[in-house]
């Protein structure tokens, strides 16, 4: 009896060894995917030698961005159908995916308003520019604006964001305005754009980005104001805003963290109502876990239950904070990070520790801002590929 007992203690040990080990392999299995690398590019801006890139080193995902933030006309509008139809097969012809991109609610046609000379405060907004060039550039106007027209929105009508400036810590407009996330019909623009390059060529998958308020005086619009007073009880007109690194200094007061997180909720209520129209694989831009008032109202935990993966904007030197970014991002949100990189960062040995850092703590792959890096850098996510 003894014996049996010892028997079945032994094969009950070996089963539990053997289990053990089994599961750790499929965690193994589970866990040890390849990290994706994609290429965030503008579709107007693609170099010659860009498929060739492409051929060389094998990007799992081109971001192709259509409707970029300072485009006033949807790619496929202004260089055709055909365009966009060959671009998207010369690149599935090299093994690469596809996620059209599109900015939601920054449009600003920053360049067109510099080549002109004129005001870029009073001329940068959508409205503004469309005004003006009905008023000195007729042809022009029409040459922009009829496609807004044919799809039943006036251009000189869409509300940007107001502002309430706070003395002494002013933003200059600079490159970023803000159409209104409340104004449907923008919206409704926003998803027939969307709808039209989709049935011109299958992607693979979509990524949205400019889904954010951009400064922290944004939001004084009466019916943003309305919003908030109905799900908040609270007044954006009696509060005075305060920056992120004042409240840094200063600490939250209630009123601050009412402010920041009823924008959230809102710009995260009207992305939802444009991403959600459409079926398969979405990614959204992110900045992150950036405390306090993370960007201005762009709150990862909320983008987590919209986007199957965040692009993290994490353009920091510092690889702990790189680490930092990645990790709470990923918990916050409980969606897949892949950590952006841009040039600004520094040296290749700088962008490569950056892409180290981000890998170590759990980001799920890499976006380039851009193709235009090092051999050196290429070369080196297509060894991490290779050894994951």
């Amino acid at each position: 009896m003894q014996k049996k007992f010892v028997a079945v203690f032994l094969v009950l040990i070996a089963f539990i060894f053997i289990f053990n080990t089994f599961t750790a392999q499929i965690i193994v299995l589970e866990t040890d995917e390849k990290p994706v690398v994609a290429w965030y590019v503008i579709a107007k801006w693609l170099e010659p030698n860009f498929l060739d890139m492409v051929e060389k080193y094998k990007p799992d995902i081109i971001l192709l961005t259509l409707f970029a933030e300072d485009d006033v006309v949807p790619y496929h509008a202004w260089y055709g159908e055909y365009e966009v139809r060959r671009l998207v097969d010369q690149i599935h012809e090299r093994g690469t995916k596809v996620f059209f991109s599109y900015s939601l609610f920054s449009r600003a046609p920053y360049d067109e308003v510099v080549v002109r000379n004129i005001n870029i405060e009073n001329n940068i907004h959508l409205s503004d520019f469309s005004r003006y060039l009905k008023e000195n550039e007729e042809d022009q106007y029409h040459r922009y604006f009829d496609y807004y027209l044919n799809h039943g929105i006036d251009p000189e009508g869409i509300p940007k964001i107001l502002r309430k400036p706070v003395e002494g810590y002013y933003i200059p407009i600079g490159h970023y305005t803000v159409i209104d996330p409340l104004y449907e019909p923008y919206r409704r623009f926003l998803i027939d754009v969307i709808n039209e390059t989709i049935q011109i060529a299958k992607p693979d998958g979509l990524a949205f980005d400019h889904i954010r308020f951009f400064t922290f005086d944004e939001g004084y619009n009466q019916d943003i104001r309305d919003y908030i007073l109905e799900k908040f009880n609270f007044d954006v007109y009696d509060y005075i805003p305060r920056p992120p690194f004042i409240i840094n200094q200063t600490g939250w007061r209630e009123e601050d963290r009412i402010y920041y997180d009823s924008r959230a909720e809102l710009i995260s209520n009207v992305t939802y109502d444009v991403v959600s129209k459409f079926p398969g694989k979405k990614f959204g831009t992110t900045m992150g876990m950036i405390d306090p008032a993370r960007s201005n109202g762009q709150y990862a935990e909320l983008q987590g239950e919209i986007f199957d993966a965040l692009l993290l904007m994490a353009y920091d030197k510092d690889p702990k904070e790189i680490e930092r970014n990645v990790r709470e991002t990923r918990e916050k949100s409980g969606a897949r990070v892949i950590l952006g990189i841009n040039k600004i960062i520094g040296s290749d040995e700088n962008i490569i520790n950056n892409i180290d850092a981000g890998l170590r703590s759990g980001a799920s792959g890499i976006y380039l801002l851009g193709y235009d890096f090092s051999d050196e850098v290429h070369n080196y996510l297509l060894e991490v590929r290779r050894m994951g």
